[in-house]
């Protein structure tokens, strides 16, 4: 059975994404729960078997996946750059690559329609003049 993850779920999660250890009582602040609350959200994550480590592993079901490629301008900084996605919702792993593409993205939105909005908010920094996408169509581990 597939399980439902609304908005707050997803706000713990990348929380939790940035700092698993994350005291529940700040956790629930920043996401407007009570510490009762926050902690029961966890705990059903972890049940649920959405959180499977501390580390922090999420499983992305019923979320869009995508690797976006991305070219810098030549007096752009990627690891500037980098630090600025960072800051983007749905950001997971940033890469410095070689080749025509400086940065590999890995980028996850709840469906098509988000994913393409954060795609556009990419293209669209200063230091971004080319991109590519691929969209994660199966995943092995």
């Amino acid at each position: 059975m597939a399980w439902k993850i609304d908005e707050i779920d997803r706000k713990i999660l990348e929380l939790l994404r940035e700092d698993a250890r994350l005291p529940n009582e700040k956790l629930g602040k920043k996401v407007g729960l009570s510490e009762p609350a926050a902690r029961r959200r966890v705990a059903n994550l972890v049940s649920r078997g959405v959180i499977r480590r501390f580390t922090v592993d999420i499983e992305e079901s019923g979320s869009v996946q995508a690797i976006v490629f991305l070219a810098t301008a030549p007096h752009a900084s990627a690891e500037k750059l980098s630090h600025a996605l960072s800051g983007h919702d749905g950001i997971g792993f940033i890469w410095e690559t070689s080749g025509d593409m400086d940065l590999a993205v890995l980028l996850s939105a709840p469906d098509m329609g988000e994913l393409n909005r954060r795609i556009d908010l990419m293209r669209a920094m200063d230091a971004v003049t080319n991109s590519k996408t691929s969209i994660v169509m199966k995943k092995w581990r």
